[in-house]
């Protein structure tokens, strides 16, 4: 029998879309914030300590006019900021886990010498690229955003377990902003242009849905993803979507998170086209199949990501989402399966009673627990949790594992990895000289972003 779902509406009722298409008005908006001194060229977050870029507010601009964050529009308020980090709500009542900042220096801030409803420019590589709406201008203490952003051991007792710290990227991120906010409303005067391989992959909201549509694909999973694909996240996406020919969902929708990541994984270029070859290859049939991303520094937040992961695919027109153990985390700062705790009954310390489903300005999209697949020896294939009897011989796949081989050089066994994606791998590692994120790669990641900006002429 096969199955029917509506398509979510997107989170909050509608798409956000604040990206101004009139050449000609933009270039009258640029002209005017010129002329009053309002301009502003966007710097990477630097860590705390290190000073090397862990975030770029562009890509949390992009994500937000584009409508992948919506029903949010721009940096948060004071009053939304609260809201966000005490009941993970929008002042509005929808959810949303993260805070949303434009953060700048205090030296900067007084450079400037803007105030609320002024109008500020934005510029990225030195040219026009946003404005920012001025409505409210507010000073935070980073090591507490950082410190309620995340939680704690004491005050989130049914999912963390050691209190976040230098070692968590998502927490360093927070606690790297700098201290005046300047709250409004962004909107994109100058659409950037994605450089290859990513200008095949982005697909905003509006588009997905489209696309959606023209391919018939009623029900949709997400396959949330940072990492190439070995051959447990092929089974995985397979399962969780019954591909095939078996409902209930027609298309795979894969969406990276790309931005500045922890060291050791895998560059964001390798990571895209490793994942089209899953269906170039064939593995996973290209009818079902659509690679995409989403520009995002990751937080590494386990349930709280989860909730935006949630929110972005909404956006996108998912009906469903995977979600399996140690979603987006690293390290052992969370339980293992916090994510599917909240999915499937709520965490109340972070102010869900009930899962994000059935709360008020809650999530429409579908949650899809997985456990993991493992290789089992004896039947000398990848086997899924408790589906064979061979639980003393199954031998877990191992990112580590992974990761340990190929830095040798080393291609996995297929079983393991398939050849197509090792030979992806090898081809970005001889572009960046390593195959794996170092400081080498952030760098210049951050010189040369994911975008050129083009002359508004």
């Amino acid at each position: 029998m096969e199955l029917y779902f509506n398509r979510p509406m997107p989170h909050g009722g509608r798409l956000v879309e604040r990206v101004l298409k009139d050449k000609k008005a933009a270039k009258k908006i640029v002209q005017a914030c010129e002329k009053a001194g309002a301009v502003y060229d966007i710097k990477p977050t630097l860590h705390y300590k290190r000073g090397t870029p862990v975030r770029n507010v562009y890509r949390e601009i992009m994500s937000v006019c584009y409508g992948f964050f919506s029903p949010v529009e721009g940096s948060m308020t004071s009053a939304e900021l609260e809201s966000v980090l005490s009941k993970r709500r929008l002042l509005s009542g929808w959810i949303f886990p993260y805070p949303i900042l434009f953060d700048i220096s205090k030296e900067d801030y007084q450079k400037l010498g803007v105030d609320a409803g002024d109008r500020l420019l934005l510029r990225l590589k030195g040219k026009p690229f946003a404005i920012l709406d001025i409505e409210e201008i507010y000073e935070i203490d980073p090591a507490e955003l950082a410190d309620r952003t995340f939680g704690t051991p004491e005050k989130n007792p049914e999912v963390v377990r050691e209190k976040f710290d230098d070692k968590h990227p998502g927490w360093v991120i927070y606690r790297s902003h700098q201290p005046i906010i300047l709250a409004g409303k962004y909107t994109i005067i100058n659409e950037p242009i994605f450089k290859p391989p990513f200008d095949r992959f982005w697909i905003p909201p509006r588009k997905c849905r489209e696309i959606f549509d023209e391919r018939g694909w009623r029900t949709v999973i997400a396959h949330q993803t940072r990492n190439v694909p070995h051959v447990g996240h092929e089974m995985l996406m397979k399962a969780a979507a019954f591909t095939g020919d078996v409902e209930p969902c027609h298309g795979i929708l894969v969406n990276a998170i790309i931005g500045v990541k922890r060291r050791g994984d895998y560059p964001d270029e390798a990571i895209l086209e490793a994942h089209d070859m899953v269906n170039k290859a064939g593995y996973i049939k290209p009818n079902r199949h659509l690679v995409s991303f989403t520009l995002w520094d990751m937080r590494y937040g386990n349930p709280l990501e989860s909730l935006l992961h949630g929110i972005i695919r909404q956006n996108m027109g998912c009906t469903h989402h995977m979600f399996g153990r140690d979603h987006a985390a690293v390290g052992e700062y969370y339980d293992t399966f916090a994510t599917q705790i909240l999915w499937l009954k709520g965490i109340p310390s972070y102010g869900f009673d009930k899962p994000p489903t059935e709360v008020e300005g809650g999530l429409q999209i579908r949650p899809q627990n997985m456990r993991e697949f493992w290789y089992c020896p004896k039947c000398k294939e990848m086997a899924y949790s408790e589906s064979c009897g061979h639980d003393k011989e199954k031998q877990k796949l191992s990112g580590s594992l992974i990761r340990g081989l190929v830095a040798e050089g080393v291609q996995p066994p297929a079983i393991i990895m398939r050849p197509e994606i090792f030979k992806t791998i090898v081809k970005w590692w001889k572009k960046f000289d390593y195959p794996f994120v170092n400081e080498k790669y952030v760098q210049y990641k951050e010189e040369t972003l994911e975008v050129d900006v083009p002359d508004l002429d």
